[in-house]
């Protein structure tokens, strides 16, 4: 088990070390600037891949993060950990870069994520001698199994996105790669699988398939992410043509309410508001922000708001109409007489005859 266990360190290590090494310019001979920036962004998406699924393997292993504690180097590895953050950021940059046709950008952006990710392999690997780590056993069965259950959870939770995605409004063959490359996913992950050859002692093969599991899942979620851009509009045109039905059915209930004597004005000073039209002023000024922006989480933010604003209002219009309905109630309830009854008053104070028996007597 140990010589397997330090044979998968190896293979590991060197293969992102293969793949996170310096670009050269010659690797790409030949090819259009379009081609070579792509290539490059891809390398150095996939390096970053390999060191995750390194990162992921020791974090999901208590024993080797006890040694590194107890070697008093937890701190620097979670510094590392950071750095190799910013490298995945780099990465997404160059991604962004190519879109938009900005192909130096995207090859600068991935070159100096490559270079991160080597310095956060090389201190790791620093980080693992110094603790004794590549003596014991950093893949053991038990870590390669909890990896794989994150694994799944990230399918389980793309998977919950794809449902939220409507087929007609994206393109067919996109979403259909990205189910399939959900369900290849998943077919690396038979932990049953994964359990026999661990029993056998065959850390490699299980390690690999959880890398290749990670690959694809991370390919999946690029799309997803694509598909997800391409929806937003229509998402949020549809929040804001619900947000416009809601607008109007709260004027016509304000206007309304004003007619049957409620202090409209009043209302929206207590929320804020001078008047309706400065009202009216603040909700359309939301449903514009949230329609021009381009990040949907910003998007999501100003729909958020705008919806919660509506909803206050409604409210407290609900419960001032109701007030104002409990004291109409009270101001009618007077104690009067039928011909046959008694009616309380005083023609002198209030204009108000007693009665008795429809027998009016004004003093």
């Amino acid at each position: 088990m140990m010589k397997a266990t330090k044979i998968a360190i190896v293979v590991i290590l060197a293969t992102i070390i293969v793949t996170a090494a310096p670009v050269s310019a010659a690797m790409f001979h030949g090819q259009s600037e379009s081609d070579r920036a792509e290539k490059i962004v891809e390398l150095a998406d996939k390096a970053g891949q390999k060191v995750d699924n390194l990162i992921d393997i020791i974090y999901a292993n208590d024993t080797v993060l006890e040694m590194i504690e107890d070697a008093t180097l937890l701190d620097e590895l979670e510094g590392n950990v950071t750095v190799y953050d910013e490298g995945v950021a780099n990465v997404t940059a160059a991604y962004d870069a190519l879109e938009a046709e900005d192909y130096e950008g995207a090859v600068g952006n991935a070159t100096e994520a490559l270079s991160i990710f080597r310095e956060v392999l090389s201190s790791i690997h620093y980080i693992m001698q110094e603790s004794g780590v590549a003596r014991g056993e950093i893949l053991d069965g038990q870590g390669l199994l909890t990896a794989m259950d994150r694994a799944l959870e990230r399918i389980e939770r793309l998977r919950e996105i794809l449902d939220d995605i409507d087929p007609e409004e994206v393109s067919e063959e996109d979403l259909q790669e990205a189910i399939d490359l959900l369900d290849d996913a998943e077919a690396y992950l038979d932990k049953d699988t994964a359990i026999q050859w661990l029993l056998d002692g065959n850390v490699t093969e299980t390690a690999y398939n959880l890398t290749q599991a990670n690959r694809l899942i991370s390919d999946a979620h690029k799309i997803l992410k694509e598909l997800a851009r391409e929806t937003n509009p229509h998402r949020i045109n549809n929040f804001l043509a619900q947000m416009t039905r809601a607008r109007e059915r709260l004027r016509e209930r304000l206007q309304h309410a004003g007619g049957e004597g409620v202090n409209v004005n009043g209302l929206l000073n207590q929320m804020g508001y001078e008047n309706m039209i400065e009202f009216e002023k603040a909700l359309q000024e939301m449903a514009s922000n949230a329609e021009n922006v381009d990040d949907i989480k910003d998007a999501l933010k100003e729909m958020k708001e705008l919806g919660k604003t509506i909803r206050e209002m409604d409210k407290a219009l609900t419960q001032q109409m109701h007030q104002h309905g409990q004291q109409g109630e009270q101001g009618g309830n007077g104690q009067g007489g039928t011909p046959e009854g008694n009616g309380n008053g005083n023609s002198q104070n209030n204009g108000n005859g007693q009665g008795n028996g429809g027998n009016g007597n004004n003093n």
